[in-house]
């Protein structure tokens, strides 16, 4: 078995588990942040709420001053009747008297559904607020078992590290500075095994002679497809 081959192999393994663990701490602020996101994003809509509770409370109170308002002018008015000389003075204050009650009737109605509404807005609001009490909870919990997950990530990857820089003591240079370029050119995956005269890393066909060269591990064979470097493992030990 070719040593170099099988240093390049276990290279592989870490950098493939590095890698994974990699994503998972990049992946972390992005979850973070997201949840940040939506907390805003429900805080903001809380904030419109009470917004709009606080507009249509502003209009009732008007609607309320300006009721009080015409039922003043509504009594001035009756008590204008007793004054009156005329029949016809008597029925033109009359009318103007029942259009005016007529209105009030209308504003008081406005005012009623208002109440409603506003009532309805109220209770919606604090099912929100508590909602959102509730969500800032569990956000605060599951951000502090991503920051200690993040922090058990950085110590596997600290490990996996330091055992990628003993074997690298073990490699030719040549074959380092070969197999970094295939990690960057192949998604992180430079050194592929092969099964049933198949490559695992394109999954494109290889020549029946070659596939037997392969599985002796005793040289450094590329795929004619992707160009990785072939390592041969039993499928138990792939598992």
């Amino acid at each position: 078995m070719n040593q170099q081959l099988k240093t390049l192999y276990q290279i592989q393994k870490l950098d493939t588990r590095i890698i994974e663990n990699e994503r998972k701490r990049s992946s972390a602020p992005q979850h973070i942040e997201k949840m940040e996101r939506e907390m805003a994003d429900a805080t903001e809509k809380a904030l419109k709420e009470q917004e709009i509770i606080e507009e249509l409370d502003r209009e009732r109170r008007r609607k309320e001053k300006e009721l009080e308002t015409e039922k003043e002018r509504i009594k001035k008015a009756q008590a204008k009747l007793h004054d009156v000389k005329t029949n016809k003075e008597y029925q033109a204050l009359l009318k103007e008297i029942e259009a005016a009650q007529a209105a009030n009737d209308k504003t008081e109605e406005e005012i009623l559904l208002l109440f409603e509404r506003i009532e309805e807005l109220k209770r919606e609001h604090q099912d929100l607020s508590s909602r959102i009490a509730d969500r800032r909870k569990e956000i605060g919990v599951e951000t502090t078992r991503i920051e200690e997950e993040m922090k058990s990530v950085d110590n596997v990857i600290s490990t996996l590290t330091a055992d990628k820089k003993k074997h690298l003591e073990h490699l030719d240079r040549e074959v380092l500075q070969r197999y970094e370029v295939l990690i960057e050119r192949r998604g992180g995956v430079a050194v592929v095994s092969a099964k049933n005269g198949v490559c695992l890393g394109c999954y494109m066909n290889i020549p029946p002679q070659l596939f037997i060269e392969v599985t002796k591990n005793n040289q450094f064979i590329t795929c004619p497809s992707c160009n990785r470097i072939f390592y041969y493992v039993e499928d138990e030990e792939q598992e």
